[in-house]
């Protein structure tokens, strides 16, 4: 199958119709991602100035197309394979790859845990270190694909042990996790020491404008090195349910540090619209069955690869390219070299 089978057009009448819905009325005028238009600003949206725009490049970068596929689907879907399974997983990561994506965000499966109180910690995953393995194994040998470990609720041990297993990115918390998880501010100095001794990059998982706050406070220690790369979560239920807005999703991009690598990531209603807006401003996306898809109103994705090739579609219909995963690694600066950082209080 060539590009032009696998990456059908979306034409722009379509594309206005569609990102119109749920974000203030974005149209034509984003379609250049010069600036929202006034049916956005009269809602209280305005503008994000285009000289503060924390990113690397911008409307002329490549999109980076990261595919999810370790969550369930809808309940009303089947899921596709038993991620469980390490060939399963890895074969939806590569059906990933072939319709466009460069990053594939990866959770393999974890040691069972001890019972806890109702109410109480929840405790930390401990990963099946051969399941992660047998999964990374699988996937670079069938591709060139980014790997990037969904690795965020563990604690610094656990990570640690992980991180033996040379995926190039992994994600980090720097506050609590979605599920309620607290994480210690030791812990998140800890882990992001760790991944920069291990030449891993550090994705950050933003759920809430405060977590940004800590980002800059690692920043401003020297525990993680730019280009940095952040994922932006939207209605992430059920500890952090930020509903999808283009207000909100202004909030977190001015205060994200310079020098950043920002992905979109919304769950159900509103990943495609607002997937759609992240690419007219320069971002980048994270797609796949884990986000409940709508191809289109109502029309529920059942396939990894047909959340992948809906974001390509959107792509073209505002004039972006998509990467190919050597051109998300240079964007990302990776590989990264192991180092030891040099850490201020």
């Amino acid at each position: 199958m060539n590009e032009d089978q696998r990456n059908p057009d979306l034409s722009r009448r379509d594309f206005v119709r569609t990102a119109a819905i749920g974000v203030g009325g974005i149209g034509a005028a984003a379609l250049g991602g010069a600036s929202v238009p006034p049916a956005a600003a009269q809602t209280g949206d305005a503008p994000l100035p285009t000289g503060n725009r924390p990113r690397i490049g911008g409307l002329h970068d490549k999109l980076v197309i990261t595919l999810s596929p370790s969550g369930r689907a809808s309940k009303d879907l089947p899921t596709q394979g038993d991620m469980r399974d390490p060939k399963q997983h890895a074969d939806a990561a590569v059906e990933g790859f072939n319709a466009g994506a460069a990053i594939v965000h990866v959770r393999g499966q974890n040691l069972p845990s001890d019972p806890y109180p109702q109410g109480g910690p929840r405790p930390s995953s401990r990963p099946d270190l051969k399941n992660w393995d047998a999964l990374t194994n699988l996937i670079k040998s069938r591709c060139n694909i980014v790997v990037n470990f969904g690795s965020a609720g563990m604690n610094p041990a656990n990570r640690k042990n992980l991180l033996t297993l040379k995926p190039e990115a992994g994600s980090v918390l720097v506050s609590h996790h979605y599920l309620g998880l607290n994480v210690p501010e030791e812990n998140v100095r800890q882990a992001l020491i760790d991944h920069m001794e291990a030449g891993v990059l550090p994705e950050v998982e933003i759920f809430h404008t405060g977590e940004l706050a800590n980002l800059t406070r690692m920043v401003d220690a020297g525990l993680i090195k730019p280009p940095f790369c952040v994922t932006i979560f939207f209605n992430w239920n059920p500890y952090h349910g930020v509903q999808p807005s283009l207000t909100q999703l202004q909030a977190r991009l001015e205060l994200l540090p310079p020098n950043t690598h920002w992905t979109m990531c919304a769950k159900g209603v509103g990943h495609l619209e607002m997937s759609a807006l992240a690419i007219s401003l320069g971002g980048h996306v994270r797609t796949g069955l884990e986000m409940d898809v709508q191809l289109a109103s109502g029309r529920m994705a059942r396939t990894q690869g047909e959340c992948v090739e809906r974001m390509v579609q959107l792509a073209r219909a505002l004039g972006r390219d998509v990467a190919t995963p050597a051109e998300a690694r240079v964007q990302l600066g990776l590989p990264r070299r192991p180092e030891r950082p040099s850490v201020s209080s």
